[in-house]
């Protein structure tokens, strides 16, 4: 299936999502800080993105738009994950160049959903 990069610093949220999609045949790769996350995107050149908008140091903010805008990396649709459900997290995630964005408590089937969609 899909090569599928996770960026998120809580390991928690990487094992249940690394199971979730690795029961999709999915292959997961992961970073727990942006500067990994943007060097393995550039890489691996994943098929999708699941990026944490609340990580230290770079933001999942900071590192969406460096990915839209690098030749290497803006083809790769991102899958805005965060615990912040504000309407201005939303906007904020999807001006810095999110395709979708899911909210934490994960749901699985809105997970699987948005991912087919972007990966269609």
């Amino acid at each position: 299936m899909a090569k599928i990069l996770i960026v998120d610093d809580e390991n928690l949220i990487r094992a249940i999502l690394r199971e979730q999609l690795n029961a999709h045949d999915h292959t997961v790769i992961e970073a727990d800080d942006g500067d990994e996350g943007i060097e393995l995107a550039r890489r691996e050149t994943p098929d999708l993105i699941i990026l944490d908008m609340s990580l230290p140091g770079m933001t999942g903010f900071e590192m969406a738009p460096l990915l839209s805008s690098d030749p290497e990396t803006k083809h790769i649709p991102i899958l805005a994950l965060t615990g912040h459900t504000s309407e201005a997290n939303r906007d904020a995630a999807h001006f810095a160049g999110c395709d979708r964005f899911l909210t934490k408590p994960l749901d699985a089937k809105k997970l699987f959903e948005a991912i087919d969609d972007l990966l269609a």
